[in-house]
């Protein structure tokens, strides 16, 4: 199969599935809203791209998701319904179909509360560690693989794609697994840099990349009023500097929450939550909090996408701003002397290089390989053994 396939229009058939209309696309599949017998489903035909980067390894990441859904059954994860083959030989699964936003759109329309946030969380750090507990790692946790259903309000995580388990076979080609360069864990780009001359170096995804990731996605829709826009924002991952905390960008966040996100997304993964089943507490924990803090729109209104004008500027200023205050406040705790004449020459640096990503140069690490250290036992998923594919053919 070929780019054609995103072109189908509605009426196409995929299998028997009649296509409604094109739900997204990937480095290794697309995806449709099909109908059969008077069935919804996301039909997602496996699909190599130059993207892709593993030409013979396409139906066998496909078959490999389907495997990591059949060990789950949650209700904060996307569930198989079926797979086949469709006219062109290309293997497809059919899952279910959940109608609502991304975790972004959800941000942007709804204008949720920092408690309603929060409860988002926590039901996702429960999936994660249901599924952790059962040997398998999603590995490309983002806004857009988290969709809210519109029905009900439920965070549904999707994608698998990127998946793995305990035992399962190798398909990296490279040094890290496939994933999304913004919520890589900072030691994923540390072994790339330790290993660059070793090509058959690969990194070991653990659950702390994983945790790393959720702290992405919780800091993003905290400092970010309208994350479904493409534009410069703080690299998370940056082995030099730390991301700056929640608070210092957005007064809204409450400082219990800020110092939480700063654990998850610590350098250092030995300093983040101990696996996803303690996080998911410490979510619970503040999410009960009384404070009216956490009973406030996480943005004004008005500055999204679906809550009033648009802004002329939002973050240029704003950005800056908040990385000096974040400095100041590092500043402040070195003393004097030496390390703050070095420090500062540090932030300037800091902030040129800023300067430039707004200006269009490079704006973080981009990368094409993998793996950190070795890490303690608490990361590293029980062993599992796959299911047989039992689930048939739709």
């Amino acid at each position: 199969m070929n780019a054609a396939m995103i072109k189908l229009p509605p009426g196409s058939l995929i299998d028997g599935w009649q296509v409604a209309k094109a739900l997204g696309d990937g480095g290794f599949a697309f995806v449709f809203l099909g109908e059969k017998n008077g069935r919804h489903r996301a039909i997602k035909v496996a699909q190599h791209r130059e993207s892709s980067g593993d030409l013979k390894q396409t139906h066998a990441r496909t078959l490999r998701e389907l495997t990591a859904l059949l060990m789950l059954d949650h209700p904060n994860i996307v569930r198989p319904q079926g797979y086949g083959f469709a006219e062109s030989g290309n293997v497809y699964l059919a899952l279910d179909y959940v109608e609502g936003w991304t975790l972004a759109e959800w941000a942007e329309r709804k204008h949720p509360t920092v408690r309603e946030i929060l409860g988002v969380f926590e039901k996702l750090a429960g999936a994660l560690s249901y599924m952790h507990g059962r040997g398998i790692l999603h590995r490309d946790l983002k806004l857009s693989n988290v969709l809210i259903r519109k029905s009900d309000g439920e965070p549904v995580i999707i994608d698998f794609s990127c998946a793995t388990y305990t035992l399962a076979e190798d398909l990296t080609d490279g040094g890290v697994p496939p994933g999304t360069d913004r919520y890589r864990a900072p030691e994923q780009f540390k072994f790339l840099r330790e290993h660059r001359d070793e090509h058959r170096a690969r990194y070991a995804f653990q659950v702390a990349d994983e945790i790393f990731a959720v702290g992405v996605m919780l800091h993003e829709l905290l400092t970010d009023p309208r994350p479904t826009e493409f534009r410069p924002r703080f690299d998370l991952n940056s082995l030099a500097l730390p991301p700056p905390p929640p608070r210092l960008v957005n007064e809204r966040v409450p400082e219990e929450l800020s110092y939480l996100v700063e654990s998850i997304l610590a350098r250092d993964p030995k300093k983040r939550p101990v696996d996803t089943e303690a996080l998911r507490r410490e979510l619970a924990e503040l999410r009960a909090d009384p404070s009216s803090d956490y009973e406030v729109p996480v943005h004004p209104p008005s500055e999204q996408r679906h809550g009033g004008s648009r802004p002329e500027s939002l973050e240029m200023p704003s950005i800056l701003q908040s990385l000096q205050r974040h400095v100041a406040r590092v500043e402040g705790n070195r003393g004097q002397g030496r390390r703050r004449a070095l420090l500062a020459g540090i932030v300037a640096m800091v902030l040129a290089a800023l300067v430039l990503s707004f200006a269009g140069g490079p704006a973080g690490p981009r990368i094409a390989a993998g793996p950190r250290h070795p890490v303690t036992p608490h990361s590293t998923p029980p062993e599992t053994t796959p299911p047989a594919m039992s689930i048939p053919s739709p």
